[in-house]
């Protein structure tokens, strides 16, 4: 589809895909675009790509195509993925743009993050990507863009059962904005002790700490007061150049805080 200047073209296959990065300069890849306001001058659409639509669950991890619409992943149901992630899906727009929404998209949009790209983030979510000539990994916690020439083709989420499991939407529920933030936290505990501990905070900024997470490792619950009050000072002090360099409003970065102190609470 061609329309004054702009271009937008609708890929059958990777090949398509490759074809086009190859052949039209300054092409953009995108899913559906039901976030994008405006389009570049040329784009070609990955949203109907029967190979990127699949869905692979097996025992240890989920492997999903990122052709894959927000409302399938949904009809897994809850039991059956990180509760986290099902939570992140539903608070997601409405139920008609889930029906054409991308995992992709929602995930590799320009600028402030998708609802679930915090969830991703904490559940060491890794990205698989691709070029005419080879294929490479990416770990959540370093993916940033996808590479010029390759594109996205499986997003695996690891499967495990944690104790505690809480995803929190903030800002407005409907329409994008700048208050809009994800925030996710994940515990798992044996022998009161803490065992695993994963938080992430995601919008107009990015934040997780693995050296903020093993500060309560081997912590026994319940946890005192001094406890959370020493984590919630680390907190401030490592979150405080991902908000600063993202310019977010500073009542997400006392949101974090809060929710925090709030959910290492109710481990005391």
């Amino acid at each position: 589809m061609e329309e004054s200047n702009k271009t937008f073209l609708l890929a059958k296959n990777l090949a398509d895909v490759f074809y086009h990065i190859k052949t039209v300069s300054d092409l953009c890849i995108v899913g559906s675009c039901t976030h994008m306001r405006n389009l570049r001058c040329k784009a070609v659409s990955t949203r109907n790509i029967p190979e990127l639509q699949n869905i692979d669950k097996k025992e240890r991890y989920i492997d999903f195509g990122p052709a894959v619409t927000l409302s399938q992943i949904a009809m897994m149901g809850k039991s059956n993925m990180p509760s986290v992630l099902y939570d992140a899906v539903e608070s997601t727009a409405t139920g008609p743009i889930r029906n054409i929404a991308t995992l992709g998209g929602n995930i590799c949009r320009e600028g402030q993050k998708g609802t679930l790209f915090a969830p991703l983030l904490a559940l060491d979510a890794r990205l698989e990507i691709k070029n005419p000539s080879s294929t490479k990994y990416i770990p959540f916690i370093k993916f940033t863009q996808i590479p010029k020439s390759f594109v996205l083709t499986k997003i695996r989420v690891p499967v495990s059962d944690w104790e505690v499991s809480v995803f929190k939407r903030l800002g407005p529920e409907r329409g994008p904005s700048p208050l809009n933030a994800s925030f996710v936290f994940l515990v798992d505990t044996e022998n009161d002790l803490i065992v695993n501990l994963k938080t992430a905070f995601t919008g107009e900024m990015v934040f997780r700490s693995r050296e903020l997470e093993n500060k309560l490792i081997g912590s026994k619950l319940p946890l005192s007061d001094r406890a959370i009050g020493d984590f919630l000072v680390s907190a401030e002090s490592l979150s405080r150049e991902a908000f600063h360099k993202s310019m977010a409003y500073p009542i997400l970065k006392d949101q974090f805080l809060n929710l925090l102190e709030y959910n290492l609470k109710l481990l005391s």
